[in-house]
Formats: C-alpha cells, structure tokens, sequence
C-alpha cells in the first residue's frame, strides 16, 4: 500500500517522525502534545519542521514514528506530550498500529490508522 503524504504549513515546530495534529489554522498543523490536545492528524516525515515553514505529513499507509515508551508489535499508538507514540488507553484517540516492538528513542515501523480506544 502507499503513503497518503500532503505538504503542510507548520503553525509550531515539529520534530521528525512526531505525531501531528490540526492546528486552529485551516490547513496547519501542530506536534501533537497528547491524545486530547488537538484531533490527531497523521506523523511528521523525516525533516520535520519550523514554524511557519511547509512540511509532509504522512497521512495514510505505512510510515515511521518514534516511539516514546515500550510498544508493542500491533498496540494503537497516541501521542505524548512531545508527539512521541505511546500506547493508547481506552477512551483515547489513537492515529497508528505498531507493526514492530520497541522502546522510547525507537523509530519504529507503524502503519497510519485512526480511531478511537473503545472505553473500558
């Protein structure tokens, strides 16, 4: 399957492989600073951004993102506060599935796909 990128306008710096969420501009996006911050949008690709500046971001398919604690090889993935995926609680927007394990600081294979965490 491919990669669903569009180019972006930057309204905050964002890291490579970050999560990215709407921004209160129409057609910016922001680092996502948490699952409830903003609706989740897709992953920053490897040259991230400066503010102000176009960026892709990945919106579908399979991609990269760092992880920002232990994952699992198929857990839904969230952001943290610095856009960083970590596992998705119930209740919680997700926007990718791991498609391999690792720990914070990985850049790990994911593959774009959102929703929500079912509540408990």
């Amino acid at each position: 399957m491919r990669q669903h990128i569009e180019s972006r306008r930057a309204g905050t710096d964002a890291e490579p492989y970050r999560i990215a969420a709407y921004d209160d501009v129409e057609g910016e996006f922001k680092q996502a600073a948490g699952p409830s911050e903003a609706p989740l949008m897709g992953v920053t690709g490897s040259l991230g951004a400066v503010a102000g500046t176009v960026c892709d971001v990945i919106r579908s398919g399979p991609t990269e993102l760092e992880y920002g604690d232990a994952v699992g090889f198929g857990d839904l993935l969230t952001a943290d506060v610095a856009g960083r995926a970590v596992k998705a609680k119930p209740g919680e927007a997700y926007v990718a599935r791991a498609d391999e394990t690792g720990d914070a600081g990985t850049i790990g294979r994911v593959f774009i796909e959102r929703g929500f965490v079912p509540a408990a």
